[in-house]
């Protein structure tokens, strides 16, 4: 091959060269081009769900007030005569049955089984034996409806056992939560009054039912102060937020409540007076992980009806540790309640009682942790002065531990050691076996639960 003949295969070669490099620039330039597009793309579709998000989240907002209307008018204009009554379902649509059907109570039952073994022979208030025994300790039929805009109604039925094998039936909670009234669009400070028969608001652990307690029985001091179960009364409450504009992380939460007397271990006399209650809640949360509150409650009934005043105070304290990204696998709680009163109650401790005079006062506290979804574990300890003799002492150690198979199941196993200046308890060993059983509409758990 000539001179000549080498350079035009040199230049044929380099102009091939070029071309390819030309469309490889092209291409890529393309698959820029490409991926641009599909990036606006993508920004667009984002852009526009989120729009409809917002339209739809907005239109059932609207659908909400309409529905909470159109009850309102439905109740204010139902028939008031059986035969108006009679003929409504006939001519009425559907939407009445629905009204009608929304206002149906939700139904939860409740089982608490409890089997104990104890060291030594244990009487309750009647002075039968409840020491090693099988019981079916509680029964609760649980109704909750609302009764209109304005109102929400709730009905606890019980079936207790003093002993095992005996039962009595009683109304534990049965109340009206007038939530606001029909010329205002929101109550004043959150204003929510609760009329009938409930738990009284004194510190932390006497809103809780039975079934829903951290350990098996209630504490010490709340067993002298309170009663066994807590106590139970009827009478008017209300219950408001208070501003806190200089901590907008925290809440102030206030209760004042008006009770018939008695029907409270610490002034158990049913002659007593009106009593009064009020109860103080301040809550706060730390890097959305840590919650504390605290607490502080005052009762008090004066003197009249040939019974004494009547006067004891609380404080409660609870701290919460639940990191977010742990979920339900992980968690902390430590709490603690004092009881205190500026004499000693009116009555008798039996044959191991002392003058009677004093100031009695008894705290607990208990620190409980979750290892998993399913386990926890925890311990309490107990002092408490006997209220009508504060010279006299109680004091108990519980360590426990939980098993949830769900939030509708869970058992737990309690060992209690105890130490009294009382000699029917003192040195008493007791075991106890705990199942609690859920099903139907579940109402909300307290606190402490973390399920």
């Amino acid at each position: 091959m000539g001179r000549i003949g080498i350079v035009s295969l040199a230049l044929a070669l380099f102009v091939v060269w070029v071309s390819f490099c030309q469309a490889g620039d092209g291409a890529q330039g393309a698959a820029q081009q490409n991926a641009g597009a599909d990036a606006a793309a993508l920004a667009g579709i984002k852009s526009q769900i989120e729009t409809l998000k917002a339209d739809y989240e907005k239109r059932i907002k609207d659908l909400e007030a309409q529905v909470e209307a159109l009850q309102l008018q439905m109740l204010r204009n139902a028939p008031e005569t059986p035969a108006a009554a009679s003929a409504a379902p006939q001519a009425g649509a559907s939407g009445v049955q629905s009204i009608l059907g929304a206002l149906n109570p939700a139904m939860t039952v409740v089982g608490n089984f409890v089997a104990r073994g104890d060291s030594r022979k244990v009487f309750n208030g009647s002075g039968n034996r409840i020491d090693n025994k099988l019981s079916l300790r509680e029964t609760e039929l649980d109704l909750r409806a609302a009764i209109d805009p304005y109102a929400d109604g709730v009905v606890i039925a019980s079936i207790a056992s003093d002993s095992p094998g005996s039962y009595s039936a009683t109304v534990e909670e049965a109340y009206v939560t007038i939530k606001k009234l029909p010329f205002q669009d929101r109550p004043p400070l959150g204003l929510k009054l609760k009329i009938g028969r409930f738990h009284p608001s004194f510190g932390a652990s006497n809103i809780v039912h039975t079934h829903d307690l951290p350990q098996t029985f209630r504490s010490l001091p709340v067993q002298e102060f309170l009663g066994e179960d807590g106590f139970t009364q009827n009478g008017i409450s209300g219950t408001f937020f208070v501003p806190t504009p200089w901590d907008k992380s925290s809440s102030l939460e206030a209760t004042l409540q008006v009770l018939a007397g008695g029907d409270v271990a610490f002034s158990p006399d049913p002659a007593s007076r009106m009593a009064y209650l009020g109860h103080l809640t301040w809550f706060r949360t730390f890097k959305d992980s840590h919650n504390l509150q605290v607490g502080w409650s005052s009762y008090f009934h004066p003197a009249g009806n040939r019974m004494s005043e009547a006067d004891f105070h609380g404080i409660d304290f609870s701290y919460r540790w639940k990191p977010a990204r742990l979920g339900e696998w992980k968690s902390f709680l430590l709490s603690s309640e004092v009881l205190f009163a500026r004499h000693a109650a009116q009555g008798s401790a039996g044959a191991d009682a002392g003058v009677g005079q004093g100031r009695p006062a008894g705290f607990s506290f208990f620190g409980q942790w979750q290892f998993n979804r399913r386990w926890y574990a925890g311990a309490r300890w107990d002092r408490t002065d006997v209220v009508d003799s504060p010279t006299l002492t109680r004091r108990s150690l519980t360590p426990y531990f939980s098993y949830y198979f769900s939030e509708f199941l869970r058992f737990r196993l309690n060992y209690e050691q105890r130490w009294s200046d009382l000699s029917s308890e003192n040195r008493r060993k007791s075991v106890f076996a705990e199942l609690n059983f859920v099903f139907g509409s579940h109402p909300t758990e307290p606190y402490w639960v973390n399920k």
